[in-house]
């Protein structure tokens, strides 16, 4: 089976993401500067990183799986909504990266490929 570049890139995203929510978890395993502007550490375990008591970083697992999952079948309303809700993920992100006053390279990486997620179902290029 032929793996198209919106699953490719819905993979990396899954990886980078439990990545993510791992060193949420274990603030040591993450490979990140923790000072100047680029401190993912102070991003991924900030007050922003927190929603309903469950980390970002496991609803972008989940995002990304569900968007793996939806590329799988046939273009469907769903699976565009779906998408579009990553559009929320990256505003958020970028919210608390500004409010913080810091970078996240991973976090930023993600949102980065929820864009180009977005831009390859869109024209035509994701879903069957």
């Amino acid at each position: 089976m032929k793996i198209s570049a919106l699953q490719a890139i819905l993979v990396i995203g899954v990886i980078i993401s439990v990545y993510l929510a791992y060193s949420h978890y274990n603030p040591g395993a993450l490979v990140c500067p923790t000072s100047g502007l680029i401190n993912c550490q102070e991003v991924i375990t900030s007050s922003y990183s927190i929603i309903f008591g469950v980390p970002l970083a496991i609803y972008a697992v989940i995002w990304f799986l569900i968007a793996l999952i939806l590329s799988f079948s046939k273009r469907s309303t769903l699976a565009e909504l779906w998408f579009l809700i990553g559009i929320g993920g990256i505003i958020y992100s970028l919210f608390s990266m500004y409010m913080l006053g810091k970078i996240c390279e991973f976090c930023s990486t993600l949102d980065v490929i929820i864009i180009a997620s977005i831009v390859l179902l869109f024209k035509g290029q994701g879903l069957k």
